[in-house]
């Protein structure tokens, strides 16, 4: 909503700042004093190269820790080499990416082409309300899944989160959303 109002010209950036931290302040409580699960899954999150809008990211990194994931949440406006090595280092299970920005789209197909073809073979997750409006779904393979709505999500956090889950089984899942 605050993005949107922004984008409208009805609250300035200065306006839009300020919203963004103290919503950013009120995750940071609300994930502190969260009791943490043993973790079975690894995710690596974090927003595209001029990406500057992480909000979404952070929530998601909440939801995920909460029900029992090991998360990496690397923040906004990471450039596409060190995604890559963070990817190599860590081996996550899956990379959350989030944009929300229509410019940044033909980048975005650059980062979902290259962890695709990573030897680690993670399940990517694109986040964004762009795919309102956009069908991206020819930019990826069936390794990546476009979630464009928070109980999108859910659910699909949901279904991947059983004791017995194995990458695979979260990919074939995954698709049902």
């Amino acid at each position: 909503m605050i993005l949107s109002r922004w984008q409208e010209n009805k609250i300035s950036v200065a306006d839009e700042h300020l919203a963004t931290a103290a919503c950013d302040y009120m995750l940071t409580r609300f994930q502190l004093s969260q009791h943490q699960l043993p973790q079975r899954h690894r995710a690596l999150l974090f927003c595209i190269e001029g990406e500057e809008h992480y909000l979404g990211i952070k929530m998601i990194a909440g939801l995920m820790r909460e029900q029992g994931w090991e998360v990496k949440n690397l923040g906004a406006n990471l450039p596409l080499p060190f995604a890559l090595k963070s990817i190599e280092r860590w081996d996550p299970d899956v990379v959350c990416l989030s944009i929300s920005q229509v410019h940044l789209l033909p980048d975005l197909q650059k980062y979902i082409a290259e962890i695709e073809s990573m030897s680690q073979h993670p399940l990517a997750l694109v986040g964004s309300r762009l795919l309102n409006k956009h069908d991206l779904s020819a930019s990826g393979s069936s390794r990546t899944i476009f979630i464009n709505h928070i109980q999108a999500f859910k659910d699909w956090l949901l279904i991947n989160n059983k004791e017995s889950s194995t990458q695979d089984k979260m990919l074939a899942m995954g698709e049902e959303i």
